[in-house]
């Protein structure tokens, strides 16, 4: 079949609208008429699936939350042959007759999706009972053995906007977290007991009555606990810092916490009530752990969106079907590669021919041809409708795809700026306390006070307002930008955005919509039922790229399409696909193989396959690599937020040419022809500490490695997920600018949240040096600051919305 040299252009000019929520997941966008009601065919297929289905309850029970954007999932061909081996590896080592398995799930953003997915399970053939985990984004399902159809049910999934994927433990990052959660949880219970027996202090109970010693222990005791479960988390975080010279926010929580607890024990022993800060600590370390889990919180649900991943393809067997792994690839081993599926490694064809896609190693949209014999390219993607037969050129440990998917840790960015604040914030607080200790000690003759004095500057100038509104700050922020469709996956992110100068975008698929699209919808609707059948049938068993669009388009656009029931369908590499249905030959392909060209009589010469019934054409299509409709719009945008906007791509230089002279971009500015080295090289040649890449495809890994700060808008492939600080949805580039906008206002409320925190230690610190300052007062003063805090956070980030 043809491999389309279409020139990219742009979809008609759209009237300039108001955004408006998709009717299907309530993503805004800009609507092209008055009935236009979705962001992507993918939503109005959906959104006609569920109305057709009676599954409406799920806009009731999602309620104002916004669901993920379909886009071409729904659409995309897809293996599920890994759900049958493990139903029936389940049902071999199960007993009873029946079998229980977890899946993983992606695209459950809501309660409703929570719904949907159970009844979308619990109706298949078989299935006996399944419950969904939304804070695992894991399914449950138990089955009754020989009864389940497990790639139906997947498929099905599909259609509804799900993805199912096993359960690959301890791949793509860990997903319980740090264990803040659990320490958050003892820490909480501590504090609420050593406040229970710390309060009636607080209320006047006399030192000689009966319980006092015990509830004064049990104060202590509890105050010990929390010292040990969660103080510990910031001291090591702190001494972990000092080792490698980074300064963070951990050290002064640290001595403040270290200074609190040492001196109320000292207090214990000397019985002095005035450095008794037991509810202190106890009650410090909760709200610190708040913070930190806040952070977390976000990052880990932006996560469990995706499926895991684990390098390479899964879905390989040899010769005789045996599964075999990537990893288990040498040179001379025969395996079958299948449809959809990427090489593994440098492989020589055995088969009579294939069609092979380079868009995951070049980022070229082209699919070539390949013969028996022919070497190839490790990443090249089987787009035919059968497995191929291939022999290993070498072990996937020495592969390009193997190295592109290799995930390289990335080492945090150091905020100069704030690590010489907390530097002299920390030794400014211990010269004052030690001047504090002097003073009091010598020139007061008490060095009870002094110590007093000491400990309580030690301790009101704990970070604590910070501690919990700066974590719940980046936690807003993370939950503002979902509503955008842009996902935070690195706590980290907002530093690295401070220094982004350069943004560099990939092209195919980033900048340009991720298939092909009809330059003309007019044949397929001028298509007979006959005739559309039998077209659905033929691009339904094929990956290549100019299927996928028709299918794409015959799903979104036909309400009913009812293929032959019996045809014989086979695929000619480099030509087309034919089909047989009763006495009728349908061919779809190359002009001139479709069709004898004595009989084609092409209206369109420049038509890139045609449609044939018995040697007559009946239909022919033009395709185009279209821009992405807010590309030009956004580009602007960004360049007036003063970000120099670069694409480098693997693509033919004439093809992006096109592109840049769309975006406004000067020749210095694009470059093509790029492999993956040099796109990661010029990286570094032009400022990696600086550079943002943006990027879809295993081409762009190596880009992602070398850049500061990394995205996709890819996340159904298994690719570039793990190495990215945030992905995106939508049909659109605007996520960038989202982010961009988000840390800009986000650095802004953090700075006023800093000043109020001066300002309050420089008050506390004084009434504290004046030896005014006890745990009562301070029990006072630190929630009061922590609420004047937050209500900065909530204020500051109420306006941030979407353009």
């Amino acid at each position: 079949m043809a491999s389309p040299e279409a020139s990219l252009s742009a979809r008609p000019a759209k009237t300039k609208a108001e955004p408006t929520p998709c009717l299907h997941c309530g993503t805004p966008f800009r609507p092209s008429g008055e009935d236009d009601h979705f962001c992507c065919a993918g939503c109005e297929f959906v959104h006609r699936l569920i109305q057709g289905e009676g599954l409406d309850k799920f806009y009731e029970l999602r309620g104002g939350d916004r669901a993920s954007p379909v886009k071409p999932l729904v659409f995309r061909r897809r293996d599920w042959s890994w759900v049958q081996d493990l139903v029936r590896h389940t049902e071999a080592s199960s007993a009873g007759g029946r079998a229980t398995a977890e899946f993983e799930v992606q695209g459950i953003s809501c309660i409703g999706c929570v719904w949907l997915v159970e009844r979308l399970m619990g109706r298949a053939p078989g299935v006996l009972e399944a419950r969904v985990h939304p804070a695992l984004g894991r399914a449950r399902i138990r089955w009754e053995a020989g009864a389940f159809d497990a790639a139906a049910l997947a498929g099905e999934l599909q259609a509804f906007g799900y993805l199912l994927g096993p359960i690959r433990a301890g791949v793509g990052g860990a997903r319980g977290g740090s264990g803040v959660g659990l320490r958050l949880g003892l820490c909480g219970a501590f504090a609420l007991n050593t406040m229970l027996f710390t309060l009636p202090r607080y209320l006047g109970m006399a030192s000689d009555f009966e319980f006092a010693p015990l509830f004064g222990w049990l104060a202590a005791s509890f105050s010990c606990l929390s010292f040990v479960v969660g103080g510990s988390y910031f001291i090591g975080r702190s001494w972990n810092g000092l080792r490698r010279g980074v300064l963070h926010i951990d050290l002064p929580i640290s001595l403040g916490l270290a200074a609190a607890f040492a001196g109320s024990w000292v207090a214990w022993f000397l019985d002095a009530e005035g450095l008794l800060y037991f509810d202190f600590v106890s009650v410090f370390v909760f709200l610190m752990l708040l913070g930190r889990w806040l952070q977390e919180k976000a990052i880990e649900e932006n996560r469990r969106r995706l499926l895991s991943s684990e390098p390479g393809p899964s879905n390989l067997r040899l010769a005789d079907g045996t599964p075999i792994s990537a990893g288990d690839l040498s040179p001379g081993r025969e395996y079958a590669l299948p449809p959809g599926e990427p090489s593994p490694v440098r492989s020589r064809l055995l088969s009579d021919g294939a069609a092979l896609a380079m868009d995951w190693i070049s980022g070229e949209a082209d699919v070539r041809d390949v013969s028996a014999g022919q070497v190839v390219p490790s990443g090249a993607v089987n787009v035919g409708r059968a497995p191929i037969a291939l022999r290993a050129m070498e072990a996937w440990d020495s592969s390009v795809l193997a190295s592109l998917l290799h995930a390289v840790p990335r080492e945090a960015v150091r905020y100069a700026p704030l690590e010489r604040f907390i530097r002299g914030y920390t030794a400014a607080v211990l010269v004052v306390a030690s001047i504090g200790l002097v003073s009091w000690w010598t020139l007061a003759g008490s060095a009870l006070t002094g110590l007093q004095v000491f400990i309580s500057v030690l301790v009101v100038s704990c970070p604590c307002a910070s501690g919990v509104a700066l974590p719940l700050l980046d936690e807003l922020a993370a939950s503002r930008l979902r509503r955008f469709g842009v996902f935070v996956r690195d706590a980290g992110i907002w530093a690295r955005l401070r220094g982004i100068r350069k943004i560099a975008f990939d092209k195919t698929g980033t900048l340009t919509e991720e298939t092909l699209r009809l330059v003309d919808l007019e044949p397929l609707g001028t298509l007979d039922p006959e005739a559309r059948s039998a077209l659905f049938r033929m691009v339904s068993e094929s990956w290549h790229p100019v299927c996928d669009c028709l299918r794409r388009e015959l799903l979104a656009r036909c309400a009913e399409i009812a293929p032959p029931d019996e045809a014989t369908i086979e695929e000619i590499p480099g030509k087309g696909i034919s089909l047989m249905a009763g006495s009728v030959s349908w061919r779809l392909g190359r002009p001139g193989w479709a069709a004898p060209p004595a009989t084609a009589r092409h209206t369109d010469s420049s038509a890139d396959c045609d449609l044939s019934r018995d040697g007559r054409v009946v239909a022919s299509f033009r395709f185009r690599e279209a821009i992405r409709d807010d590309a030009v719009e956004e580009a602007g945008v960004l360049r007036r937020l003063g970000h120099r906007l670069v694409v480098l791509s693997g693509d033919r230089s004439e093809r992006l040419r096109a592109v840049a002279s769309r975006l406004g971009l000067a020749d210095p500015d694009w470059r093509g022809g790029m492999s993956p080295a040099d796109k990661a090289e010029w990286i570094r040649a032009n400022g990696a500490d600086d550079t943002m890449m943006v990027g879809d495809g295993a081409n762009d890994s190596l880009a992602f490695d070398a850049s500061r700060c990394c995205g996709t808008p890819a996340i159904d492939r298994g690719l570039l997920e793990r190495k990215a600080d945030f992905y995106y949805l939508g049909q659109g580039v605007s996520g960038v600018r989202h982010l961009i906008e988000m840390g800009r206002r986000r650095d802004t409320v953090a700075r006023a949240v800093i000043i109020f925190a001066i300002a309050y230690n420089l008050a506390v610190v004084a009434v504290s040096l004046a030896g005014h300052m006890n745990p009562l007062v301070a029990a006072i003063v630190m929630p009061l600051s922590s609420l004047a805090s937050l209500a900065i956070v909530f204020a500051g980030m109420r306006g941030a919305r979407a353009r």
